[in-house]
């Protein structure tokens, strides 16, 4: 492999989340991956990698830190999967009653339900979440997911079952399939669920209809409801009837009306019989490609319909296509035939021959240059090539952004490499366009004239790099000139670019600013920008709002007089008029002095909590400077919106006035927020210093050389600590539990221990203190928080003390004297985000 095709190699990873996302996928067997996969479950971003690392690892025991530390993730997302996986972790369910309870999102509780069904010590927690109204959905989406696991979760419970048969039509169809299955097989419950093939919702009816399928006490009434006026009973009835004579004339009797509703004959193909192959193979040639495409999926298995199949791969509609690419997944000897379909018009048809030539050693090659494609041909590929060990370093790769920054760095060197350079030329042809466009960067710096003279290339892509690359040229500026009327918009917005501060090509580029494309507008606005013959005309850009939506050309102007304080007069009046693309009005806010700024309409957009975060916050800074309105300000710390919440945090400062407000904000659900809230704390004066934990238990011989050692108690064997001589030693060794590495071996060296008073039960409080939030501390201090609180407080619960004393680690770099641990009840754990708790029984 060349030097060039290592860098581009070395280098890659995912364009965007969804290949990250289709890799984890495919990878999550791979020993060799299995390292990354844990740090993407533990830190990934965006939301959508770290979601899918989390559900890759979730099998694994090594993991369950990670999955632990999930449940406490700002991201909804993030903690419904952790919760997912922590199924079969019996101490993390006193967590998930806390999630069921108290979590903002019905996803979250709907994972939180899932995980406590069948363990009738949570009956009544997940009764009384059934008994709670729920959000609609346009509320929460996820609420009718929630719905559905507290019905599943309860089916089995007396009291529940009349409750869930009187809203049966409003459950959703798994929901209500999944209940009357249950029923059915109660047999006390069978005449009741027959009962509802009569029932008025035709959905309920349809229902019953799949839950009878065994049943041949049913099988008369079943066929009764062939004539259902429901299409939905009818295909329900057809796919539910038994094998015997006269439910197969019922069947070929409806697939064979072609004024039989799409549904219903669909069903019947769908649940294809011995003996039925004749009359399906008749629907390869069916005017419906629906019925077409799902014939030929039914008769996978038929060799009599293999050459039938093989001709739909031509057919003009691409869900046929599909169908008959996979149909002939067990037919090796058609591979051949499936291949020219990589490179089908239609993504699903790419999709499907990607599936069925995955273990076709002369596909493999081909299908590698499918992995970084748009779903769902990309993942399709990469779980094809999983089991290819040729393939799996490039998969890998897969599992880490795009380094585009090194990338560029190792192709400028070999650019100007005489040896290598040649390579680097090759790659201005190369099927993926970052690469290309890195290229022609490398070359260009490196003064290769490869690139200008791609200014006349038929492709207008290749201009627009040329003319860009070709900026400050001398050679170029004649050609550039030329380009200013190429007739392709995207050439001459690049030529004005590359021609910027060219006070001779002005007058020039000043002709552009008529043009009918804004794109071009804009170009043309930004390279005159230090041109004060244009400034005039510039302005007059900003006259009116345009018409559309986030005018790249006003947004340039806008840009262009912000730094003019002779202009201010036009960017107020954009901040008054309000109807401005919001990018335009941004950068007026972000440009206005303060006693510039109007503060009515500040106030409107900053109370408007549907507007955006880049108006309020720009707004909240202007407001904030006036002096008259910072009470407005302060009053948004209860704001929706994290990013305003952390930036009122900033404008704070150093008022000591609001210092309980800090205070609270530290136990926000953002990191953000706490972030800020910490850093204006600390604003007041610096840190104070606790106890170093480390030197505090390896003197009270709990630990060596940062080590913790075993617990000072025997496993499962209670303990009352009042007048017990262990009892410092217990504390202190959970105290030290708490901020230790996942397997409680080594202590966190930044972890530092002091007693606390609090205005709740007595004073034997015990803060452990990290300086990083708990998203940072497993990388920071490799202390993971929420797995750290389980295992102390699975031991903790064998303890008991009248003066019930608790246990803190509190995830924040700021003084002892602004921790206020949330009020604990006896024998209650805290779940954080910043304090996580537990305080011992005084029972016992």
């Amino acid at each position: 492999m060349s030097d060039t095709m290592i860098a581009v190699w070395e280098t890659s990873g995912w364009a965007d989340a969804e290949v990250g996302v289709a890799a984890i996928h495919a990878l999550s067997d791979d020993w060799a991956s299995q390292e990354r996969l844990r740090e993407l479950a533990l830190v990934g971003e965006p939301v959508a990698i770290r979601e899918a690392a989390l559900l890759a690892v979730a099998l694994a025991p090594s993991s369950l830190p990670v999955l632990r530390q999930g449940v406490t993730a700002a991201q909804r997302e993030v903690r419904a999967a952790s919760v997912a996986g922590l199924r079969a972790d019996p101490l993390a369910r006193p967590i998930a009653v806390h999630l069921l309870a108290s979590d903002p999102s019905c996803g979250v509780r709907a994972a939180a339900a899932t995980v406590l069904a069948g363990d009738p010590r949570y009956t009544p927690a997940l009764r009384r979440a059934l008994e709670e109204p729920l959000p609609s959905p346009g509320v929460d989406p996820e609420a009718p997911r929630l719905g559905g696991a507290l019905v599943r979760a309860l089916v089995r419970e007396p009291a529940v079952i009349e409750q869930v048969k009187g809203r049966l039509a409003a459950l959703a169809s798994d929901v209500r399939d999944f209940v009357l299955e249950d029923l059915w097989a109660r047999p006390e419950q069978r005449p009741y669920v027959r009962g509802l093939l009569a029932h008025e919702v035709a959905l309920v009816r349809a229902s019953a209809a799949r839950a009878l399928r065994r049943d041949p006490e049913a099988a008369s009434a079943l066929l009764d409801l062939a004539g259902d006026p429901s299409p939905l009973v009818r295909a329900a009835v057809v796919s539910a009837l038994g094998i015997h004579a006269v439910a197969g004339r019922v069947r070929a009797g409806r697939l064979a009306d072609a004024s039989e509703h799409i549904s219903v004959r669909v069903a019947i193909v769908e649940t294809l019989r011995a003996g039925e192959e004749e009359m399906v193979r008749a629907l390869l040639s069916d005017p419906s490609p629906t019925l077409r495409g799902v014939a030929a999926s039914a008769l996978r298995d038929d060799a009599a319909s293999v050459a039938a199949r093989r001709a739909l791969l031509d057919d003009a509609e691409a869900f046929v296509r599909a169908r008959a690419v996979s149909s002939l997944a067990r037919q090796e000897a058609l591979f051949d035939s499936v291949m020219p379909c990589l490179g089908d018009p239609d993504p699903h048809v790419r999709r499907a021959a990607i599936e069925v030539l995955g273990r076709y050693p002369p596909a493999i090659p081909l299908l590698r240059r499918h992995i970084d494609a748009p779903s769902p041909v990309g993942s399709a590929a990469m779980q094809a090539l999983r089991d290819d060990p040729e393939s799996l370093p490039l998969l890998r790769t897969r599992l880490r952004p795009a380094r585009r920054v090194e990338r560029r760095r190792r192709l400028r060197d070999l650019a100007r490499d005489p040896s290598s350079v040649a390579g680097v030329r090759a790659l201005l042809d190369d099927p993926d366009v970052l690469v290309r466009a890195d290229a022609a960067s490398a070359l260009v710096d490196a003064g290769d004239e490869a690139i200008v003279r791609r200014l006349d290339d038929p492709d207008p892509w290749w201009r627009a790099v040329a003319a860009r690359a070709a900026a400050g040229t001398a050679g170029a500026r004649e050609a550039l000139l030329r380009r200013l009327e190429d007739g392709d918009g995207a050439v001459r917005a690049a030529a004005a670019e590359a021609l910027s501060g060219d006070e001779a090509a002005a007058p020039r580029i000043r002709e552009l600013l008529d043009e009918p494309s804004a794109a071009v507008r804009a170009a043309a606005i930004m390279a005159l920008a230090r041109d004060a013959g244009s400034v005039e005309r510039i302005a007059a850009t900003l006259e009116e709002p345009s018409d559309m939506d986030g005018d790249p050309a006003q947004l340039a102007a806008a840009r262009v007089i912000a730094g003019r304080p002779e202009l201010a007069g036009q960017l107020r009046a954009i901040v008054e008029r309000g109807d401005y693309a919001a990018e335009v009005t941004r950068v007026a806010l972000e440009s206005l002095a303060p006693a510039d700024a109007p503060a009515e309409p500040l106030l409107g957009m900053l109370d408007d909590v549907q507007e955006l975060d880049a108006l309020r916050i720009p707004a909240a800074r202007l407001l904030w400077a006036q002096g008259q309105h910072r009470g407005a300000v302060i009053a948004r710390l209860d704001d929706p919106s994290p990013a305003l919440r952390a930036v009122v945090l900033e404008l704070l400062g150093e008022d000591a006035s609001a210092v309980d407000l800090a205070r609270a904000r530290l136990r926000d659900s953002d990191a953000r927020v706490r972030a800020a809230a910490a850093a204006a704390l600390r604003r007041r004066g610096p840190t104070d210093r606790g106890v170093a934990l480390v030197d505090l238990v390896e003197e009270m011989q709990l630990a060596t050389g940062g080590r913790l050692h075993d617990a000072p108690i025997p496993s499962r064997a209670g303990l009352r600590l009042d007048g017990d001589p262990r009892k410092d030693l217990v504390l202190a060794w959970l105290c030290a539990r708490l901020a230790s590495d996942e397997r409680g071996g080594a202590i966190a060296a930044s972890a530092e221990v002091a007693r606390s008073e609090v205005p709740w039960g007595d004073n034997d409080v015990y803060l452990v203190r990290l300086p990083f939030d708990q998203e940072e501390a497993p990388v920071a201090a490799g202390v993971v928080p929420m797995h750290n609180l389980i295992e102390t407080s699975a031991l903790a619960r064998q303890l008991t003390a009248e003066r019930s004393p608790s246990i803190w680690l509190v995830c924040a770099d700021v003084a002892f004297s602004d921790l206020a641990p949330p009020e604990l009840d006896p024998g209650a754990v805290a779940c954080g985000p910043t304090y996580f708790g537990v305080r011992i029984d005084g029972s016992g």
